[in-house]
């Protein structure tokens, strides 16, 4: 894959790869620095990316990993260096933050289930954080058609997850 390429496919994604990153480590400072890890990785895969279907997906996805193991690895480093009487409440801040971890990933899952256009503007309303007007810029939906969009998108997702919780012991 050619630079111009990979800078027309890849490097819109920034916003979201940033706010992917920044919901897992809630720093801005390790969101930055997983942003330029997975720009990293994406070129050193440059070669194997004619394959990917959805290149916003993939990054995302990307993103979450990366971040996830940032934060495996900051658990780690701050569990040896604790004493003792510190290691319940890391404990509790790891049980935490790993269950916030597994509700986005709930949440993930039910996006994928939604038809491709509510997808879409989930997507860019959510993650991308665009307002309605430009959603409609880059999709070329009308204002109106957006908004019906989201709110069959956010009625099917609340129904998957109130699913989701009556199935759970």
């Amino acid at each position: 894959m050619e630079s111009s390429e990979f800078k027309n496919r890849f490097l819109g994604l920034h916003r979201q790869i940033y706010r992917v990153a920044y919901s897992i480590l809630e720093n801005e400072k390790d969101a930055e620095d997983a942003v330029q890890e997975v720009y990293i990785k994406l070129w050193q895969l440059r070669d194997r990316l004619d394959d990917i279907r959805n290149d916003e997906a993939f990054v995302i996805r990307m993103a979450k990993n990366l971040a996830l193991d940032m934060l495996r690895e900051s658990y780690h480093k701050r569990t040896t260096l604790l004493d003792p009487d510190q290691e319940t409440e890391s404990d509790e801040w790891l049980e935490h933050t790993l269950m916030a971890k597994d509700q986005l990933s709930v949440v993930m899952d039910c996006l994928k289930k939604l038809p491709a256009s509510q997808q879409k503007v989930m997507q860019l309303r959510h993650f991308a954080d665009l307002s309605i007007p430009e959603i409609a810029n880059v999709t070329q939906y009308t204002e109106v058609n957006i908004r019906q969009l989201l709110s069959r998108a956010r009625s099917a997702m609340k129904a998957q997850l109130a699913l989701i919780e009556r199935h759970e012991p």
